[in-house]
């Protein structure tokens, strides 16, 4: 380990030597501590980390700026040894853009050892970004070698840190071979920053040819991060891609692939403004070639809707109509407009009708569609477009695409997931006006259709006729949209956001879609497609079975009873939740009357509500959580003050304390269901005692004010480690406790189930996520209350036996499963599931718990 000591500007090279001094103030650690795989696993470069002490960036060398990014967390200087060195301040710290940064150098400027080069402010820093710690990397590695370095210790600034060896990159000489190139726009948020840099520059490294990224004017070697970095390639920036050598054609088409599918990034699709109809035709993202019939090509995206499928391709291609901008006069053209509206508001209301009562997520998807026809912002952009001399369809898609970018700008994710049902609108009514452009799906369909698009929108899988569609695969999309929920309720598999891979899927290829695992194979071998086939027939007789058996009461193989109920999030649902088997409802997400409205829900409506799912119930229990808003959820007429990290603001219980009198009259409708007392009410988000005893409170003085003497069940949520840690104390207040193991995972681990960056990493099966399971059951026990589980892995066969081995009595999940729920809980045996459950908690990781879990019972 090197000794402290000042390192002065003349002994930093000697020849190929570099000597590299600390650029700030702080605990200098290893790359791989740094939350951030791309310096973790040294995807950018080799090199050091510093969690700083100081908020003054400095150089580390004399040496010249390279490049300062946009946002001004990074900068990279080039060395007189021709070492590239980045300096990248925090972790995600591009979301800033460029706010707490002041640079104080510019590209191509010599700086001395020591000048400062950017300052910070660490307060704001500190509250708004994922981590400060301060990576130093040498990014050219394939010509530098770090050979000595300092770490795990504190080290003030000029202190030495790194000494490299190396002299400048040789140029590659001349390759043969064919050329590639391809276009591809960049549809990353903070454009080409250095985590994407990373991932393109290491897959570019493994062709051994020559691989160049042009922007602009500029053309760099695509194998360099720093070299990427310095195009400053911005969200919606076009890329050309060249490839020379052998295979170049399929080198460039997986380079043009893996930036459609955001180098690890989130993506954020590009909308433009139609100034005029040429630039409203939306150009291919690249030339994509379609995969070979004899080759075998498998598919990863996100999963959307489970189950497997065998079919065949039928793609969903969008074609623009032209449209002609100038109007005939505004009175002909407002009424081509209003009769237009007229006839999309009555095809929607026919489809609720026919709907009836059968799928009450397909009807409220299809209301949210009227709700925007007759939204005032649209009207009154329309309208100022046609007074302006357009035509009705021109004013139209101008009207829609100005909210559609609203919508896509605001951080609500619930809101932002509206943008396909304006553009589904929009679309409708403009066919209408332009009679081209109707629906997008063929009128006919072969029986094993599987729907291939870019992405998908409600109306187009509502002209599907039944019993044609068998699965659907998407290149963007997400889990959480209309269509995935539509999906999900025709009991079809989808995978969605593959990338645009998935459009090089060919018209009428065999597909096996698995939806289990997020994935979709292309020209499956006909013994797979067979095999397939007989496992789903397999998979569907036993469904029936198990749906045969669904009313009867769940037990163990040895008597233990555990109720299987439901969760529910509208009074639609409570029906089929019956007939699939539920003994109850878990969970009822009260949310629904509360949210996409101006006023709040009177006391007689919510009522009125309840009512309705208690009698679809038949005397079942009815669990309904008080209203949980906050956070991801707000509400319009509840204005609640604005916060940097809702998540951990005024949430659940939090808000309703703060507004008492939205509590009461919550409570009020509760008690007024019959049977009284079929109704629980379940309280979100406890973290103390004391919020028990003040809603306590609250239901006692309305039970006598309403003359109710049947007490009342209070339940409450364990979300948070500090509720299940402290559940003993929570008991001796609460008649039952619910773990909510979507939220109490997103805590324990620390991740945020929103973020893309770290959502796939969330794992209710991990073993700390168990072991906080298993504390809630122990403190339960010392009063004698039950424990249930609402939620997501209440849904999981995978965790049944675990969940029941540590002392969980009931399990609420989706309506769908619990017929194969019940049934599999039946083949288990209490010391089993005690014996798994406690070894489990001895693992580290949860693919270690699944394992496990599939080894015990390999069927599953």
């Amino acid at each position: 380990m090197s000794t402290l000591r000042l390192v002065t500007p003349l002994e930093q090279h000697t020849m190929s030597q570099l000597k590299l001094v600390a650029p700030l103030a702080g605990w200098a650690t290893r790359l791989e501590e740094v939350p951030d795989p791309a310096f973790a696993q040294r995807m950018v470069g080799d090199g050091i980390a510093v969690d700083p002490t100081s908020a003054e960036l400095r150089a580390p060398c004399d040496g010249v700026v390279l490049s300062v990014h946009a946002s001004r967390h990074a900068c990279t200087l080039r060395t007189p040894t021709g070492a590239e060195i980045l300096l990248h301040i925090g972790i995600d710290t591009v979301d800033l853009r460029g706010e707490g940064f002041t640079v104080h150098v510019q590209e191509g400027q010599n700086v001395r050892a020591g000048q400062p080069l950017i300052t910070f402010d660490m307060d704001l820093l500190a509250r708004r970004a994922r981590s400060l710690v301060t990576a130093m990397v040498v990014t050219n590695g394939d010509a530098h070698t770090i050979t000595g370095r300092v770490e795990d210790r504190e080290v003030s600034v000029g202190e030495l840190l790194l000494e490299v060896e190396g002299g400048e990159e040789t140029l590659p000489g001349e390759v043969n071979g064919t050329t590639a190139e391809r276009h591809v726009r960049l549809l990353i948020p903070h454009g080409l920053h250095a985590r994407p840099a990373a991932a393109f520059a290491r897959q570019a490294r493994l062709h051994p040819g020559p691989v160049n990224v042009g922007h602009k004017e500029h053309t760099v070697n695509g194998k360099s991060v720093v070299a990427l970095m310095s195009l400053s390639a911005q969200h919606g920036a076009t890329l050309t891609v060249t490839v020379r050598g052998d295979q170049a054609e399929q080198v460039a088409q997986e380079l043009v692939d893996l930036v459609t599918s955001g180098l690890g990034d989130p993506i954020l699709p590009l909308v433009e403004a139609p100034a005029s109809p040429a630039e409203h035709t939306r150009a291919p993202a690249a030339a994509l070639v379609p995969f070979a019939p004899d080759t075998e090509v498998l598919l990863k995206g996100t999963i959307a809707a489970p189950g497997i499928a065998v079919g065949r391709a039928v793609r969903v291609v969008e074609e623009q109509p032209q449209l002609t901008q100038a109007g005939r006069g505004l009175l002909e053209e407002n009424q081509r407009l209003t009769e237009a509206l007229t006839r999309v508001r009555r095809d929607i209301e026919a489809m609720i009708s026919r709907e009836g009562k059968g799928s009450a997520a397909r009807t409220e998807i299809f209301r949210a569609h009227l709700a925007l026809l007759d939204d005032p912002e649209l009207a009154d952009a329309a309208t100022q477009e046609l007074q302006a001399g357009h035509s009705a369809e021109w004013a139209w898609r101008t009207a829609v695409e100005k909210q559609v970018r609203v919508l896509q700008g605001l951080e609500d994710a619930r809101l932002a997931e509206r943008v396909d049902d304006l553009r589904d609108i929009g679309r409708r009514v403009i066919a209408l006006l332009t009679g081209k452009g109707g629906s997008r799906v063929p009128a006919e369909l072969p029986t094993d259709t599987i729907l291939v698009a870019d992405e998908l929108l409600p109306s187009d899988l509502a002209a599907v006729p039944p019993g044609r569609l068998v699965a659907l695969c998407t290149a963007h999309g997400g889990p959480t949209s209309h269509v995935a929920i539509l999906a999900a309720g025709m009991g079809i598999p989808a995978v969605v956001a593959m990338g645009d891979a998935a459009l090089r899927v060919p018209e009428g290829a065999p597909l096996i879609v698995d939806g289990d695992r997020g994935e979709v194979h292309v020209h499956p071998p006909a013994t797979a497609r067979e095999a397939t086939l007989h496992a789903i027939a397999a998979r569907a007789a036993r469904r029936e079975a198990n749906l045969a058996r669904a009313h009867e009461e769940c037990r163990t193989a040895d008597g233990t009873r555990i109720e299987v109920v439901a969760n529910l999030g509208r009074p639609g649902d409570a029906a089929s939740a019956f007939a699939k088997g539920a003994e109850g409802c878990g969970l009822l997400r009260s949310e629904f009357l509360f949210l996409d409205r101006v006023t709040a829900p009177s006391e007689d409506e919510q009522t009125a509500q309840y009512q309705e799912i208690a009698d679809g119930l038949r005397g079942h229990h009815v669990v309904i959580r008080t209203l949980d808003v906050g956070g991801d959820k707000p509400l319009a007429y509840l204005p609640l003050p604005e916060e940097e990290n809702p998540v951990l603001g005024l949430r659940g219980v939090r808000v309703s304390l703060r507004h008492p009198e939205l509590l009461r009259t919550q409570i009020r409708a509760i008690l007024k269901v019959k049977p009284t007392g079929v109704c629980r009410i379940l309280v979100p988000m406890i973290t103390s005692a004391s919020e028990m005893r003040a809603v306590r409170a609250v239901v006692e003085a309305e039970r006598r004010e309403l003359g109710i003497t049947h007490p009342v069940q209070l339940g409450a949520m364990i979300e948070v480690p500090a509720a299940a840690v402290m559940s003993d104390r929570l008991a001796a207040e609460a008649d039952f406790l619910s773990i909510g193991t979507n939220d109490l995972t997103q805590y324990a681990l620390a991740m945020d189930r929103g973020n893309p960056h770290v959502a796939a990493q969330l794992d209710g099966l991990h073993p700390g996520v168990l072991r906080l399971v298993a504390q809630t059951v122990e403190g339960a026990r010392k009063h004698g209350r039950p424990v249930a589980v609402c939620g997501g892995i209440a849904s999981d066969p995978r965790a049944a036996p675990l969940l029941i081995g540590l002392g969980v009595t009931e399990l609420s999940a989706t309506p769908s499963v619990v017929p194969d729920l019940k049934a599999f809980i039946r083949t288990l045996t209490l010391p089993q599931c005690v014996e798994v459950a406690r070894k489990a908690l001895t693992f580290e990781i949860g693919d270690e718990v699944r394992a496990l879990v599939m080894r015990t019972w390999p069927g599953l």
